[in-house]
């Protein structure tokens, strides 16, 4: 048993590292300031971004550090995501619970090249420019009492937009609490005041407000739903619903209210052995079409 838990492990890694040489080497696009949201696993995705209360370790990390707690023992991976021609995003991760503690480390990486710019609605742009971005996040969460966590996210921020760079750390607050087959969450995420000037342009870090709940139906099925409000923008209603098949076979379905890009999502996991395979699907408006997630993860800890 130890030998395939050594084994499993080495192939997350060894899946990590070629996400990332593609992700490095590739020729990429991707709106500027967007990894700030696109940066969760393939589940969590498929099930319209609700994440607030999950106890996933993945989507835990990144939508409520407070719910870490949740992610067992130890857990590893790697997440690749196709959106469209020219755009994607990855990232290695590894979590550790010890007690009443738990942390994580993840590091997330954009490179976007060829991005249009117009200042009229013109076919053509006026000219393109190139945008990388990558951050490395530490999380840290503690169980208070039997039935509540808290948890908080230091995140260091590396974007250079066209000639403009900007660094700087950014925090996430979040708690969370139980009680039988129901989770609850509150979060703030991208805490910080440091700006970008892009030419005239002056932009924030986008402060996000999240609050969840997640109920668990008998042993088969999950059910979420968010209400998420990025300061100065419109907040959105994501929901999901996930069931299982067996030991080794999860469907997800969501649907992401009020939101001004995305809306029905959907995909299926597979689990052996600690090692899962989730695949998601999410339906953009307008002219950025479908995202294709991928995400290998290794849990020993099971649900």
């Amino acid at each position: 048993m130890e030998i395939m838990k050594k084994t499993i492990l080495g192939i997350v890694l060894i899946l990590a590292v070629s996400v990332f040489g593609q992700t490095l080497h590739g020729n990429l696009v991707l709106p500027p300031g967007a990894f700030l949201w696109l940066t969760t696993d393939a589940a969590t995705e498929a099930l319209g971004g609700a994440a607030t209360a999950a106890n996933d370790p993945i989507s835990s990390g990144w939508a409520n550090p407070s719910c870490l707690f949740y992610s067992g023992a130890f857990s590893a991976g790697a997440s690749y995501c196709y959106i469209r021609e020219k755009t994607l995003h990855s990232e290695i991760y590894a979590t550790k619970r010890y007690k009443d503690w738990a942390g994580a480390a993840r590091f997330f990486l954009v490179d976007s090249k060829d991005i249009e710019a117009r200042t009229a609605p013109t076919s053509e742009p006026d000219y393109t420019f190139d945008s990388h971005q990558l951050y490395i996040q530490l999380t840290g969460a503690r169980r208070i009492v039997n039935i509540a966590n808290l948890g908080v996210s230091a995140k260091w921020v590396h974007e250079r937009i066209d000639q403009d760079n900007r660094d700087g750390w950014i925090f996430d607050f979040g708690a969370s609490g139980e009680y039988r087959f129901i989770r609850a969450g509150i979060a703030v995420k991208n805490w910080g005041n440091k700006e970008m000037v892009f030419r005239l342009y002056r932009e924030n870090y986008p402060i996000t407000y999240r609050t969840g709940i997640q109920a668990e139906i008998l042993d088969y099925a999950v059910i979420r739903a968010d209400w998420v409000k990025p300061d100065k923008l419109d907040g959105w209603l994501p929901l999901g619903a996930e069931g299982y098949i067996g030991d080794y076979v999860v469907l997800r379905a969501g649907w992401t209210a009020f939101h001004d890009t995305r809306n029905i999502s959907g995909g299926i996991g597979v689990r052996f052995r600690g090692l899962r395979l989730d695949y998601a699907v999410v339906n953009y408006s307008e002219n950025l079409g479908m995202s294709h997630q991928v995400t290998l993860s290794y849990v020993p800890v099971t649900r």
